[in-house]
């Protein structure tokens, strides 16, 4: 006996899954940092949640210390009119008892930014300074007597990793003044005895990143522009905080990133890559100015020397879809890296390290783990098993423990082995419609991670709908070297969309997914390649495309990346128009249509709303598909308001449903084109569990303190 299905039936029940799963991502809480004590004993997580962010003080289990005491026994939550403020950036002193942080208090006024001292013993906070301006980085000296903070003006352009949104300390000013040299970001020096604060950064640079011991004596990557897009230019100088002055020692092929020094000051070290920087470690003589690079590492987001082993560097980075850490140098070399994601403020792999290097915290999230602070010895024959310490994130939504994730590769036409993340919950039969998800960037990638939160965080919902969701790492991407994601400079939509592609070609050739119910969707770089693919070719039924470049000639004039982006991906030039606009999704052409629905903050300054604009014009010229456009107010590149959030996935649910229903099989028409296709070619596909990965319940109690606002979940933008 057969059942009628009501109409509109799938509809609803899409959107009622799919919104459920997007209300448990935004519960949960997320570690942004994680920074174990110099003894070792502590670990001060910075964490935010949907209701509260805090500082959590979490005990190293005790097999683990150095002794047995108990360090948190005694902490107790700071008293006092302040205690409302958003903590974060925790950084121990040496005494490992005292905890300076940043601290943000917002009135009606604006926001004043603090330097506080919490002491872990007592529970008391006092203010040892006023910042300057919002904080981006908080370093300490070695002997615990100052602190170094790089400090962004009012008004300073922050990249599409900080949501694309400008430096706002109080109202918005009326009007609004742009001129060079202002939105700098410079450097302060603080007393830690006194509360002294003077202007230490370099006459008439802004410095994007910066490492320092102590001293007079510091390394940033500066440059003349105060825009992001200046970020692209910048070089790595050795600076004098005393007399304010830089001094260039390498002048990169690249971009450069997390910078570190050496305990005697004499040697630096840098990771050279592109665009959202994962690369290679730079290793420069200050003294002489000469460079080497450290070999065997790729990948790398983070560095710091090991002052117990010369010559000796830690690091952190992607690998594959998964991380890696490890020392490279001296005279015991050594390496881990498995399927999961290992975070830092910087939403790129990081770790702290106790003073005696044997331990090591990070924020660690994996396929079915939800994310937490975790600590590993660094060596020994439990070298790398990460236990957590905290428990922040009570078990999941049961719809959201459903989705799997498993690691696929394919081949591209040109032979090149591409990798990515399937997405999907339980056995069906016969092949399901797709949702193919493409990260920003291009250099970012998906990693193996517990709720992915690119595009809208839309993956792990819309398989919890019943998608098969591919997460593709085209050439671009990080985790495949930097060779791998260099590939696309000059090629920008050209091989990387093929990849993305042969990949629905492969899952089609498979059996797994529905030719002719594909969907494609895209953020910042990813939107600009869903929009390609939407206007060249007939392989998706409906696309999605989230706060991209579409016009990159009017993209070069109006972003704040504009002019650096495009150049270092070697897009094109103002000086030569006919290349940007042959790369532009506004004038592709070659498909017979896409239904394409678009996505945008009204206040993005990466990708202004007029790239939106511009699509869903030319959209409406052409008139092959339907076309929207959806600004969301107060929104920059990435979305942060939980309400905006969730009615953007009622849309995007919406728009996926009507557009991929099932229709009779004389009027399929949607075909993998084969010139994108590489034939068909097996794939792999293994579970990306988190292995090296030690399953065990925190120890012992854990003290919490108000912290920072929360923190948008890790995506790419076309810096």
């Amino acid at each position: 006996m057969s059942r009628t299905v009501p109409p509109g039936a799938p509809r609803r029940r899409a959107q009622t899954v799919v919104r459920r799963v997007r209300e448990a991502m935004l519960r949960l809480v997320h570690p942004v940092e994680a920074r174990i004590s110099p003894d070792g004993r502590v670990v001060a997580v910075a964490a935010a949640g949907p209701e509260r962010s805090e500082l959590v003080l979490a005990p190293v289990p005790a097999g683990m210390r150095p002794d047995a005491a108990d360090p948190v026994a005694a902490m107790r939550a700071p008293s006092g009119p302040d205690t409302a403020a958003d903590r974060h950036s925790p950084r121990w002193l040496p005494d490992s008892r005292t905890l300076l942080h940043l601290a943000e208090e917002r009135g009606a006024a604006g926001t004043e930014v603090r330097l506080d001292a919490l002491d872990t013993v007592t529970g008391t906070v006092r203010t040892v300074a006023r910042v300057p301006g919002s904080a981006e980085e908080l370093l300490v000296s070695d002997d615990g007597t100052r602190a170094l903070l790089l400090c962004a003006e009012d008004g300073a352009d922050r990249d599409g990793m900080h949501l694309g949104l400008p430096v706002r300390l109080g109202p918005a000013p009326a009007p609004e003044r742009f001129a060079p040299g202002t939105g700098r970001r410079t450097l302060h020096l603080v007393g830690l005895a006194d509360g002294t604060v003077r202007e230490a950064g370099p006459a008439g640079l802004t410095v994007w990143n910066v490492a320092w011991r102590g001293g007079a004596t510091a390394v940033a990557t500066v440059g003349e522009d105060t825009l992001p897009s200046g970020y692209y230019d910048a070089r790595f100088a050795v600076l004098d905080l005393d007399a304010r002055t830089a001094r260039t020692v390498h002048e990169p092929l690249g971009q450069l990133a997390a910078p570190a020094l050496s305990a005697d000051g004499l040697t630096a070290a840098v990771c050279e890559g592109i665009s959202i920087v994962a690369g290679r470690p730079v290793v420069v003589d200050l003294a002489s100015g000469a460079s080497t690079v450290a070999p065997g590492v790729e990948d790398a987001t983070w560095l710091r020397f090991d002052d117990a082993e010369p010559g000796a560097l830690w690091f952190a980075g992607w690998d594959g879809t998964g991380s890696r850490v490890g020392r490279t140098g001296g005279p015991t070399p050594t390496r881990w890296s498995a399927p999961v994601t290992l975070g830092g403020a910087g939403y790129q792999p990081e770790l702290s390290l106790g003073a005696d290097g044997r331990l090591a915290a990070t924020v660690l999230d994996a396929p079915g783990r939800p994310p937490e602070a975790v600590v590993a010895p660094t060596g020994g024959e439990r070298a790398w098993e990460w236990t957590p310490v905290t428990a922040l994130n009570t078990p999941a939504d049961p719809a959201l423990a459903a989705v799997r994730t498993e690691r696929t590769e394919w081949t591209a036409p040109d032979g090149r082995t591409v990798e990515g993340l399937l997405l999907s919950t339980g056995e069906h039969e016969g092949p399901r419609p797709l949702a193919v998800l493409v990260h920003g960037g291009p250099a970012w990638l998906w990693s193996a991670g517990y709720a992915p939160g690119d595009v809208l965080g839309l993956a792990p919902a819309l398989a919890a709908a019943g998608h098969l969701v591919l997460l593709p790492n085209p050439r671009g991407s990080n985790g495949r070297g930097l060779d791998h994601a260099r590939a696309v400079v000059g090629d920008a939509g050209g091989k990387d969309l093929e990849d993305v592609l042969s990949g629905v070609r492969h899952l089609v050739g498979a059996g797994l997914a529905d030719p002719d119910r594909a969907a494609v969707l895209g953020h910042s770089y990813g939107g600009f390649l869903a929009a390609l693919a939407a206007a060249r070719t007939d392989v998706f039924r409906a696309a999605v495309v989230v706060s991209a470049p579409t016009d990159w000639l009017s993209f070069t004039h109006t972003s704040c990346i504009g002019g650096g982006y495009d150049r270092a991906y070697a897009i094109g030039s103002p000086d030569d128009p006919q290349e940007l606009v042959r790369r532009s999704p506004v004038f592709a052409t070659g498909g017979r249509g896409t239904p394409t629905l678009l996505v945008h903050g009204a206040e993005d300054r990466v990708t202004p709303v007029g790239q939106a604009h511009e699509l869903y014009r030319s959209l409406l010229r052409t008139g092959l598909a339907p076309a929207e456009l959806y600004v969301y107010p107060g929104e920059g590149h990435e979305f942060t308001d939980a309400g905006h959030l969730l009615d953007a996935a009622d849309r995007v649910t919406d728009w996926l449903t009507t557009h991929l229903a099932p229709r009779p099989a004389a009027a399929s028409t949607t075909a993998v084109p084969e010139e994108a296709s590489p034939g068909p070619v097996p794939g792999t596909a293994s579970p990306a569990g988190p292995d090296g990965v030690t399953p065990l319940a925190p120890s012992g109690p854990a003290t919490s303190l108000p912290a920072s606002a929360p923190a948008a979940l890790p995506a790419g933008d076309p810096r």
